[in-house]
């Protein structure tokens, strides 16, 4: 009787122990991340399976491609894209037509949604996205003078050094 009682102790312990995993144990999630049935959930502006990336890493760089409007003869434009202080969001240098003008934008995994910027009689505004090396930006220039507005879109080519 002794041997069928430890038997059902010893049993009963393993089962209970073997449904009770706690699958995040082994988990670091890195800047605010929060481990869930052993997966990291990012907080904003992170991402990977660590929560270790900023979201903006896979734009930040210089790219070589062309900016065409409204069916325009393209132009050949180097774009520069760096971080801004928020890890979802990146700064674009010389990408419309005035060589001086900065957009900003919000990265969200591959996605990038330009922010309304107005600047003079212009207001920019777009998304885009990027898949490995190439960056695809569509911007609305709406020009407020003659409440026109210019349809730009903008295929570009990661250097890599």
């Amino acid at each position: 009787m002794t041997t069928v009682v430890a038997f059902l102790l010893v049993s009963t312990t393993v089962v209970f122990n073997a449904c009770n995993q706690d699958l995040c144990k082994d988990i670091s999630c890195k800047n605010n991340g929060v481990c869930r049935d052993g997966s990291c959930n990012c907080s904003l502006g992170f991402e990977g399976p660590f929560c270790a990336t900023r979201t903006y890493e896979k734009f930040i760089g210089t790219y070589d491609g062309y900016y065409r409007c409204n069916g325009t003869n393209p132009k050949l434009r180097t774009l520069v894209i760096s971080p801004d202080a928020q890890p979802n969001k990146v700064i674009l240098y010389n990408i419309v037509e005035t060589q001086d003008i900065t957009l900003t934008g919000t990265v969200d995994g591959v996605n990038i949604t330009l922010d309304e910027t107005t600047v003079g009689n212009h207001t920019y505004s777009g998304n885009g996205h990027i898949v490995d090396l190439d960056i695809t930006l569509f911007i609305q220039d709406y020009y407020a003078l003659d409440s026109t507005t210019h349809t730009c879109t903008y295929n570009g080519n990661k250097f890599i050094k």
